[in-house]
């Protein structure tokens, strides 16, 4: 079940983006669940690190400086989660956006990730392409490096509810994909989330072979 919040809702053009009428924003939740779980932890975990500060351990300022920045970092995750995020649109080619993966999933695993089929040229899309990337690297936190496995995107059009759309493949190794954490939830689900505001969507699944299946979509202005 989905909770409704008032809040300001995706934005089509720069007139919308300056309106503060309030719409409706979905939050899950399992989501909200997860943030206290993962907000616990962190503050317990400084806590700790404060304690053993004050006992004159003065090798626990780093480590209490990184656990402060990571919780930092995850009050930014929470606030894109709950609140309206507006789109500075442009036009972009498909190309640059499964670049734009592709390089994000390949940092992530250490090694280059190939990119598949293609697209019309003349398809385009209307985006924000900081946005993207910003889920694109949220995305890129669910990978690791010390696998041995390998990636590939692999893009085309399709048509979903009789609009174009370009659909991004990625398979990926399962040696490559961490294990789903609390704190790996939230940032899959603000990935989702930027996706949505775009139009588009994000699946996880497991192929056949036994390697995880992301698909992304994202709306095509042709």
């Amino acid at each position: 079940m989905e909770t409704a919040v008032e809040s300001i809702a995706p934005v089509k053009d720069e007139e919308e983006v300056n309106r503060d009428d309030g719409q409706i924003v979905l939050i899950r939740p399992r989501v909200v669940e997860n943030v206290g779980h993962v907000l616990g932890n962190m503050f317990q975990r400084i806590y700790h690190l404060v304690e053993r500060t004050r006992e004159g351990d003065l090798g626990m300022g780093a480590d209490l400086d990184s656990s402060i920045r990571r919780l930092e970092g995850f009050l930014q995750l929470l606030m894109d989660y709950v609140s309206p995020l507006s789109l500075s649109l442009e036009d972009v080619s498909a190309a640059e956006i499964a670049q734009s993966l592709a390089r994000q999933v390949g940092d992530a695993i250490g090694r280059p990730v190939g990119i598949e089929g293609s697209v019309s040229a003349d398809c385009r899309l209307l985006a924000d392409a900081g946005r993207l990337a910003r889920a694109f690297g949220l995305l890129r936190l669910q990978l690791r490096s010390d696998g041995e496995g390998d990636a590939v995107v692999r893009m085309k059009e399709t048509t979903r509810t009789s609009v174009p759309s370009l659909t991004l493949e990625v398979m990926i190794s399962r040696r490559c994909v961490l294990e789903r954490s609390s704190e790996a939830e939230i940032q899959w689900s603000v990935a989702e989330k930027l996706l949505e505001i775009h139009g588009g969507m994000l699946q996880q699944s497991v192929a056949v072979s036994g390697d995880v299946l992301w698909e992304i979509m994202l709306p095509l202005h042709c």
